[in-house]
Formats: structure tokens, C-alpha cells, sequence
């Protein structure tokens, strides 16, 4: 995605799931952005933290559920070493969720967050992520909070068609 490239983002890790399916397709054909799949959250993270370490810019990408499973990670990372991220999480669990097994992922997900001291923002449409990236990456520049932009279904679709 050419808006993440932008931003100076040079590396995303990512654990895909269908509602991200056209963002991890289209970086995974970018030139300009590495692309790792990780097999887990919690190696998502690890990568993210990796690049970061090296002096890249990361961002690691997955559905909100992967928060319960990268939660150890994270809290060494960022709660224990300061090494702090920005994380794109979709949104499942949303008002309207169609699917019985993403209803609990919501509130996990802002209970998680909370727990692990992140700053979130929810993202509804392609032309808000732009200000959204500025921001998180103005906040992860301060060294003291990781940062989770959450994506709506529907930004998720209209990634899809654009």
C-alpha cells in the first residue's frame, strides 16, 4: 500500500485474517514495503520489535483476537523494555458482526488494550488512515506508549474495492 510506504513504513509483520485479506495481499506484491507473514502474533510482534531495533519502521498487523495471543510478548516488550509499536488491528466483534465467534473479541480487545497501556484509535475509511498513521507514529516517537489503529469492517472493505 503506497499510503503505508508514505508514512515510512518499511517493514510489516503480519498474521492475516479475511477482513485483512486485501491489505496483506497488496503489501505482500509492494516493492516498497518488506512483507514477513509471521505463523503467530506473538512472533508478529518479535519481528515488528527486530526491525524496530535495527532502526526500521514496523508496523505489525493482525485481527484483534491475536492481542490474547501476542499479550506476553507484548507486555516484555513494551511494558518491561519500553520497546514500543504500532499495531493495525481489524475489528472483529464490531456493532453488526455477522459471525458468532468474533461477538467476544471487542471487548477482549479493549480490555487488552487498556491492560497492556496502549493508546487506540478506531479507523472507519481509507482517507482517515493517513492522519490516523501520522498520529500513531507521532506517539510511538515519544517513547512512552505502543499504539493500535483499529480497523472497521468497513475500511476493511473498502480496501477491498480500492
Amino acid at each position: 500500500m503506497r499510503l503505508m510506504a508514505d508514512h515510512g513504513i518499511e517493514l510489516v509483520s503480519a498474521v492475516p485474517d479475511s477482513l485483512l485479506t486485501p491489505l496483506c495481499r497488496c503489501l505482500s506484491d509492494s516493492t516498497a514495503i518488506r512483507y514477513v507473514q509471521a505463523c503467530d502474533e506473538a512472533t508478529a510482534v518479535g519481528l515488528a520489535a527486530g526491525a524496530t531495533l535495527a532502526g526500521a519502521r514496523a508496523m505489525v498487523v493482525m485481527e484483534n483476537s491475536g492481542l490474547r495471543r501476542a499479550c506476553e510478548t507484548l507486555s516484555r516488550f513494551t511494558l518491561s523494555h519500553r520497546l514500543h509499536c504500532v499495531m493495525l488491528l481489524s475489528h472483529r466483534g464490531a456493532f453488526g458482526e455477522g459471525n458468532w465467534w468474533g461477538l467476544p473479541h471487542s471487548p477482549t480487545m479493549r480490555t487488552h488494550l487498556n491492560m497492556l497501556r496502549m493508546a487506540a484509535c478506531e479507523v472507519n475509511t481509507v482517507d482517515e488512515f493517513s492522519d490516523r498513521l501520522n498520529d500513531a507514529y507521532a506517539m510511538l516517537a515519544t517513547g512512552q506508549q505502543s499504539v493500535a489503529l483499529v480497523v472497521s469492517p468497513s475500511f476493511c472493505e473498502e480496501m477491498a474495492h480500492s
